[in-house]
């Protein structure tokens, strides 16, 4: 038998119905209702059990929502160029359905970016192929000059692509994610409105957050990767898209298979800019930096950011970059030594000083004693493998600690490093957890 439905439910549940009611007039108000309701908590919950009812109707109005606008600036003008008599009031007629249609899709577009952050409603959005169809309309409104809902779509992309299906379901078409990247490093950018300075600025943690997978990393980092990696790089002098794109470089840093296209670019120099103290530091050190880094460090000015994400993101990049020869070379040709010495002296984050201690034990050791210190790391770990196996009925007591971290081991950050005996790369073995296909 089934429970009972409770009032509240009964009207949530017609008030979605509106949704896709004829009547543009009912749309307009069934979509601003759930607008209102979308911040309610009994509202979310029921959407949390209910997802396909609020995501369904909202997508349909959402989408639309770009064409819509401009059908409702045409009717404006054509009532404003009729005249008077049975033909100015049949345009005025479709201006109002224009006008309401356009506020409905405008509603569903904000309450869109609530909901979307229910796990629940983001996987049902996922099964009605949301992305595609949000990033679709985002690229048909951008293609006829006319995006003055992207913020909106950049938002709901932004939540969607937080978890694992989101973020494949938007790496299936290649031409999805490129069209997207190319509107995020575009010059001019789209003007400010509703309050938001860079309209496009959610999209930077798209890639951020496709930059988690395999399949994000490769096209973010493909055959025209140096270019696409080069145009994000260049944002990281502005501060409000820095720890964005931080995090994207970061994922794309900690897989070896991106290093060939990181070491092309000019990265790390780019980062000094907001790592490297250099008014506290000597003279005579800044003159152990390459002579094109400090003229850069010098012209745009340089200081160690506040900003403690930024610092980790930046500090897990170089941690990654540490786990190639390639990377490690790349580092010590930039100066990388000299810039992590004089950002330790400054930092106060246990978490990045840990990170900090094990990339610079790295990039002043040669390639020769890191190969020295990994033979002598397999013969200690063979030795122990061995000792365990004469004693089969030795008991081993685990601590939470060391349980928790046989769930997500840390790869090595520093070859000359070992993993399990050094208490700073305990504090580092969550640089990598979440990253699909990084060993």
């Amino acid at each position: 038998m089934a429970e009972p439905v409770s009032e509240q439910d009964q009207e949530f549940s017609e008030l979605l119905g509106f949704l896709q009611d004829q009547k543009p007039e009912v749309q307009r108000a069934a979509a601003e209702g759930v607008l209102d309701h979308s911040e309610n908590r009994a509202f979310v919950e029921y959407c949390r059990r209910h997802p396909r009812a609020a995501a369904r109707p909202l997508l349909r109005l959402a989408e639309r929502a770009e064409a819509d606008a401009q059908a409702g600036e045409v009717a404006e003008k054509v009532v404003s160029q009729s005249a008077a008599g049975s033909e100015n009031q049949k345009a005025r007629l479709a201006r109002d359905n224009a006008l309401n249609t356009m506020e409905a899709g405008a509603a569903a577009l904000k309450a869109l970016v609530n909901l979307s952050a229910i796990p629940q409603v983001t996987e049902e959005l996922v099964s009605l192929n949301a992305p595609k169809r949000i990033t679709e309309a985002l690229r048909s409104g951008w293609l006829e000059g006319r995006a003055g809902l992207a913020h909106w779509h950049a938002m709901i992309l932004a939540n969607i692509t937080i978890g694992k299906v989101g973020q494949q379901a938007l790496c299936v078409e290649d031409g999805m994610l490129r069209f997207l990247m190319a509107a995020y490093v575009t010059k001019p950018r789209p003007k400010a409105r509703d309050g938001y300075n860079d309209p496009l600025l959610c999209l930077g943690k798209v890639l951020g957050n496709v930059c988690v997978l395999p399949e994000g990393r490769k096209i973010v980092a493909g055959e025209q990767g140096t270019g696409s990696i080069s145009a994000l790089i260049a944002d990281l002098s502005e501060r409000g898209r820095r720890a964005d794109m931080m995090n994207a470089l970061r994922n794309l840093c900690l897989d070896t298979a991106c290093h060939e296209k990181i070491v092309s670019t000019d990265m790390f120099a780019r980062m000094a800019c907001f790592l490297y103290p250099f008014e506290k530091a000597e003279v005579e050190r800044r003159a152990e930096l390459p002579e094109a880094v400090r003229a850069l460090l010098e012209t745009e000015g340089s200081t160690l950011t506040g900003d403690v994400a930024v610092r980790t993101a930046a500090v897990a990049t170089i941690i990654g970059l540490n786990g190639s020869l390639e990377g490690r070379e790349y580092l010590r040709g930039f100066g990388c030594q000299e810039v992590l010495r004089a950002w330790t002296v400054e930092e106060t984050d246990s978490f990045i000083l840990a990170g900090l201690g094990a990339s610079l034990r790295t990039v002043e050791s040669t390639e020769e004693e890191l190969k020295a210190a990994d033979e002598q790391q397999e013969k200690e770990d063979a030795e122990a493998e061995a000792s365990a196996a004469q004693e089969p009925n030795k008991v081993i007591c685990c601590s939470p600690d060391s349980v928790e971290a046989s769930k997500a081991p840390l790869p090595s950050a520093d070859p000359a490093v070992n993993a399990s005996s050094q208490g700073t790369d305990e504090h580092l073995k969550d640089i990598f957890s979440g990253i699909d296909g990084v060993d």
